[in-house]
């Protein structure tokens, strides 16, 4: 079986490619946001998010995987172990990344963390130490999703 995860600070477009990609790639997807309270530790008000538990996170994807091809939606999906590839989000204009975390109606306090985020690409960053194969795809700029699936079936 096959896992592909797409990764990115949060309003770079991971469910919408997600989306897209289990339809064109005929995989499970997986969003892990309907899994954070089974996967988490418990809920952290200073940060206003969950602390995910990755044994828990490696489980339920194990779990997950006995039949199908997986592609998994989320900003931690770079830190499973067993992935195939790592499809890395980035958004290089700051000021459309803010406007979609805006419309999201995240706190000041959390925009300006996601931004710190994506300034220092962490989940790259983050990704590349896991050793994972890596595609990176800059949503600020056009790209094609008919050559991501040709690269993908590619691998």
């Amino acid at each position: 079986m096959k896992t592909i995860t797409i990764t990115g600070t949060p309003g770079t477009g991971k469910s919408t490619l997600t989306k897209y990609l289990e339809k064109k790639l005929n995989f499970k997807r997986i969003d892990l946001h309907r899994y954070y309270k089974q996967i988490s530790t418990g809920y952290n008000k200073s940060k206003q998010c969950y602390d995910i538990d990755l044994k828990k996170l490696e489980k339920l994807i194990k779990e997950k995987s006995k039949e199908n091809n997986l592609i998994i939606d989320s900003h931690i999906s770079h830190l499973l172990k067993k992935v195939d590839l790592c499809i890395v989000l980035t958004c290089s204009n700051l000021k459309k990344l803010e406007k979609r975390l805006q419309d999201r109606k995240y706190s000041k306090k959390k925009i300006r963390e996601n931004l710190d985020s994506e300034i220092f690409q962490i989940c790259l960053n983050e990704a590349k130490e896991k050793g994972h194969k890596i595609i990176v795809i800059d949503t600020a700029k056009r790209f094609s999703k008919e050559e991501l699936v040709k690269k993908i079936n590619g691998t």
